[in-house]
């Protein structure tokens, strides 16, 4: 379906070794290309009361069911509130926080950076740059509930949370 190569794979930092390094290692012998994947993408493991999240153990929490009681941004949210590549734990009132701090945010989106001492752009040049630093979601965030205003609509549309 993708060709021989990728140009990114991802998956789970617990999957790295042996899982990725064996799927690639059999991929270059089956096609002859080297590399199977140009980039890497581990992500950290998300843990429900200490425990990986997994199928076989049998604490999956399913987006589908958080969607039923919670807006779409506040489940997103919730998922980048973390840095990406850090084990994190699933506890069920996240999803509420995450839920206030949507709100929090675009009551922020709707103040104006009038009698501010800095450029209105600067916060959201802030903001952009701490996403494009490593996907810093949470300095981001910070910075556009902080200055408000455009700095928090372009958060709010870079990360779909609208």
């Amino acid at each position: 379906t993708f060709g021989p190569a990728l140009d990114l794979h991802a998956g789970g930092a617990d999957l790295r070794f042996p899982h990725h390094a064996y799927e690639a290692a059999m991929a270059e012998a089956v096609t002859g290309v080297r590399p199977f994947a140009r980039a890497w993408l581990h992500v950290g493991v998300v843990r429900v009361d200490g425990a990986k999240m997994a199928k076989s153990a049998g604490n999956l929490v399913f987006t589908a069911d958080l969607l039923r009681h919670h807006p779409v941004g506040a489940v997103r949210l919730l998922l980048l509130g973390h840095p990406w590549a850090a084990d994190w734990d699933y506890r069920p009132g996240d999803v509420e926080e995450a839920a206030a701090r949507l709100e929090r945010l675009h009551r922020a989106a709707s103040r104006t950076a009038a009698g501010r001492p800095a450029a209105p752009a600067a916060g959201e040049q802030a903001a952009v740059r701490a996403l494009l630093d490593d996907l810093d979601v949470a300095t981001a965030l910070a910075i556009a509930e902080e200055e408000g205003g455009q700095a928090a609509r372009t958060v709010i549309a870079l990360l779909a949370l609208g």
